[in-house]
């Protein structure tokens, strides 16, 4: 099975997704500097969440570079990627409603750990299917980075019930690990 339609579908989704983010921000109520400072939570929620997903998706396009081959475990592995990434403008939201909500950081935290399992579906999928892939097998088989984004998540939402505020701001910092995809990939590539 190829790849490509999956790729296509994922390409779409996510800008899709993107554009409800944006759609999700209110007007300043006063058209000035002070009314855009008085967004200024609002606007960094969305930024945060914006760049989350563009670095999700870099990372997803990178990873598909070396694939070869799929099958319906990673067709629904990608589902499930997609279905967790698109609460994104929901917890974003919620968030935004009241930026001082323990249940609202969490819940932000909570979603990229889905996230980060759902894509770790996706990772072990892409193995099963395309096992005879050199580059994918190697870049991908004994990958802690996933793991210790995991790890690093659950830390982030245990530490929210101290200090709520560093739910969503945590979750952007563990996500920026992900800024550098795969470093076994692209030695890949270059070696090619």
């Amino acid at each position: 099975m190829g790849k490509g339609r999956l790729e296509a579908f994922t390409d779409a989704i996510i800008p899709i997704i993107m554009t409800v983010l944006v759609l999700e921000l209110q007007t300043p109520h006063r058209y000035s500097w002070e009314g855009l400072w008085e967004m200024r939570q609002e606007l960094l929620t969305y930024a945060i969440s914006f760049f989350l997903l563009a670095i999700v998706w870099g990372n997803h396009h990178h990873m598909f570079q070396v694939v070869k081959r799929i099958n319906g475990n990673v067709i629904w592995a990608n589902t499930l990627l997609v279905f967790f990434l698109s609460f994104i403008p929901f917890a974003t939201s919620i968030v935004n409603d009241d930026p001082n909500s323990l249940f609202g950081s969490q819940l932000y935290t909570l979603l990229f750990i889905c996230i980060n399992l759902a894509w770790n579906f996706l990772r072990v999928a892409l193995l099963h299917a395309d096992k005879h892939n050199d580059v994918l097998v190697g870049s991908l088989k004994h990958e802690p980075k996933s793991l210790i984004t995991l790890g690093a998540f659950i830390i982030v939402f245990l530490l929210s019930f101290v200090w709520h505020e560093f739910g969503m701001i945590g979750t952007f910092l563990v996500m920026m690990i992900w800024l550098m995809p795969y470093k076994r990939i692209e030695n890949a590539f270059h070696n090619f």
